[in-house]
């Protein structure tokens, strides 16, 4: 069954915003057609053209409503490639990376600017940033501790110590960071998001609730940043969702969810918190529209792959369905239930005995079932068919069983859950909290921990969620400590 999980993507206080310009270039005129919004290729004195060229082509993608985060980031690797001294470009690969949910990569460029002598406190804490969402919180809380030792009154610092503090599970240090803020500025909404979110994870709801309504209230009475807000009232719309699924208020849960999407369309873990619920309901249509969303990020993100897949069973559509949980298997070759499911639709569906056969012997190596599991008697009752099947079809690969011969425990019909739980309990895949494709070696976080993140290219997958809710507790995005 897919379960929502509390994915936490902590809120920051500070990052590094995207440079747009070529280095010193003025910005393009924002028109309505996102195609004008072109950045000149200006020289840059010391930068090979080539280099300032592919910068250009890098910022002028990010510039695009929406952004195309992809497009921007082969370009600025392009740009470095040309010219590895090129430190803005640096900053704004390192962007990118973050907002395609390729957090390992993030961390690696913003290290790349602060070994070349650059700096900055923003920089090494949107280099901590980087390190806790890729699931390093203790290198992380190193970067924000250094930033504090030079600026003691730091508040971004504190609120990201908190943020990785509550990652860690440490609610007493996390605690004491926030109020350290929030005894300085009552209304820092990030460090209210965090005593939110160590609410959320001890249980407490209503006072989780009231956090993370507060946080909102302070946010949206600041009208003037509204825009440069929104992506930190997606992650705090999508913890009230969060709260709401916990207290076991399905509708409020969805609302809230559908909120933090609508202001942040690159929030996959809100997408697979939705989609999760709409699978328990059975909408298969709609909760497919937000999982194959989240794939088109991510060709290979597991839980979505997988939550795809429970889709296509539920809505009958048998080959593709195989197709996704086969494909699936690439990146976790262990899931009991996806193993279990394939079988049957091997078997039952798609009349193809020999690969149900295979499938249904590898369930039982990994899931090791109970002896009266009745896993046992079908993969002996499809194992003397084959041997029986030349003698009664003259042969052919794996023709069909002698009809009336079926084995027991017939289709299973798709409920809505990370495998579809068929009669036999399979052992449950391991859902992580935020996703993080195995293939392409990104940390996977723990549930209710690292951000689920702002899912990765199409070429690399990277963390998104289990299908269930992501939670997002958040060091701030950027800017905001206060």
């Amino acid at each position: 069954m897919f379960r929502v999980h509390g994915t936490i993507r902590p809120l920051f206080g500070m990052a590094v915003a995207a440079f747009v310009t070529a280095c010193g270039g003025a910005p393009a005129t924002q028109t309505e057609k996102p195609q004008a919004n072109k950045v000149e290729a200006k020289p840059v004195e010391g930068v090979p053209q080539k280099a300032v060229e592919a910068f250009a082509t890098g910022a002028t993608a990010l510039k695009q409503s929406p952004p195309d985060y992809v497009a921007a980031a082969t370009a600025f690797e392009e740009a470095v490639k040309i010219h590895p001294a090129y430190v803005v470009a640096w900053l704004d690969l390192a962007y990118s990376y973050e907002k395609l949910g390729r957090y390992a990569d993030s961390a690696g460029a913003y290290q790349r600017v602060l070994k070349q002598g650059v700096a900055d406190d923003g920089i090494t804490l949107a280099y901590g940033k980087a390190k806790l969402l890729s699931g390093d919180p203790q290198a992380a809380i190193t970067e924000f501790e250094s930033v504090l030792r030079n600026n003691t009154k730091s508040l971004e610092a504190r609120t990201n110590l908190a943020a990785a503090y509550q990652v860690k599970n440490d609610f007493d240090t996390s605690l004491r960071y926030v109020k350290e803020v929030l005894a300085v500025q009552p209304k820092n909404v990030p460090a209210i998001n965090n005593l939110g979110l160590i609410y959320l994870k001890q249980k407490k709801l209503p006072l989780a609730l009231l956090m993370f309504t507060k946080a909102l209230s302070y946010d949206e009475g600041e009208k003037s940043d509204l825009d440069k807000n929104k992506e930190r009232r997606a992650l705090v719309h999508n913890n009230l969702g969060l709260t709401h699924f916990a207290m076991g208020d399905m509708p409020r849960a969805v609302l809230e969810f559908e909120k933090a999407i609508a202001l942040d369309a690159t929030m996959d873990e809100a997408r697979l918190n939705v989609a999760s619920v709409y699978l328990d309901w059975l909408d298969y249509p709609t909760a497919l529209a937000q999982f194959q969303a989240v794939r088109a990020r991510f060709p290979k993100h597991y839980q979505a792959m997988v939550g795809e897949g429970n889709c296509l069973y539920g809505t009958a559509k048998y080959p593709e369905a195989a197709k996704v949980y086969e494909e699936s298997l690439a990146v976790r070759d262990s899931n009991a239930e996806v193993l279990l499911r394939l079988g049957k639709l091997h078997e039952e569906q798609l009349n193809e005995p020999k690969k149900a056969l295979a499938y249904y012997v590898k369930f039982r190596d990994v899931a090791k079932p109970a002896a009266d599991h009745k896993v046992h008697a079908t993969i002996q009752f499809l194992e003397q068919a084959d041997t029986l099947q030349p003698k009664q079809t003259g042969g052919g690969e794996g023709g069909e069983m002698p009809a009336g011969e079926k084995p027991a425990g017939g289709e299973q019909p798709a409920a809505g859950g990370e495998g579809v739980n068929p009669a036999e309990d399979a052992a449950p895949p391991a859902d992580g909290a935020a996703p993080a494709p195995a293939s392409e070696g990104q940390a996977a976080p723990a549930a209710g921990a690292t951000p689920a993140g702002d899912a990765a290219p199409a070429k690399e997958p990277a963390p998104g969620g289990a299908a269930a809710p992501a939670g997002a507790a958040a060091p701030t995005e950027g800017g905001g400590a206060g």
